[in-house]
């Protein structure tokens, strides 16, 4: 009976240590830690940014639609424009990040196009491939695909992420009569 109870208590408190310690997992009940988020699961800190991060998150998977045929559906995203928010969701110096499926989360300073698709692209792929894509997958083909296809207009990365990006350059040139979603189910 006493493991039984101990049980119990692990499975009650493990939800609450996720919250309190793991912060990206915070995503899953984002109006806990001061956030709106509205039908279209666009969620902000501030709700006057409502209509700016509604019409970025559409902008950037307009994008990648047209631009390369990826179909992103509705992800949650967590605009902060505030560091508290930042802190909150745990995203230390980076623009942005993607917890799988569940969703993502961008920074202040990522309210750009091209970091927002960076993350969707990431969401597509942890979607279409699964969630242990983005953990397992070849680094160079999973952030490598982020920032080319992204449209990211940064001349030269930080390394490794130019060594990807250039990588996946010549991989996408070289598997160019093949539809990404294809060709891109053969790496991850």
């Amino acid at each position: 009976m006493r493991y039984f109870i101990y049980g119990v208590v692990i499975l009650l408190l493990l939800p609450i240590s996720a919250f309190a310690f793991f912060r990206p997992s915070r995503i899953l009940l984002p109006e806990a830690f001061g956030v709106s988020c509205n039908e279209y699961r666009v969620c902000v800190d501030d709700p006057s940014q409502f209509a700016a991060a509604a019409t970025l998150s559409s902008d950037s998977k307009n994008y990648l639609e047209v631009q390369w045929g990826m179909s992103v559906g509705k992800p949650k995203i967590i605009f902060c424009s505030t560091e508290k928010c930042q802190s909150a969701f745990g995203l230390g110096k980076r623009a942005g990040f993607t917890v799988g499926t569940l969703g993502i989360v961008i920074a202040p300073r990522g309210w750009k196009p091209y970091y927002v698709a960076h993350e969707l692209i990431h969401y597509w792929q942890a979607d279409n491939f699964g969630n242990m894509a983005l953990l397992k997958g070849k680094k160079w083909f999973v952030e490598g695909m982020a920032y080319s296809l992204s449209n990211d207009p940064r001349k030269k990365l930080h390394e490794p992420y130019e060594s990807y990006r250039q990588k996946f350059n010549d991989w996408h040139r070289f598997n160019s009569g093949i539809p990404l979603k294809e060709a891109a189910g053969k790496e991850l």
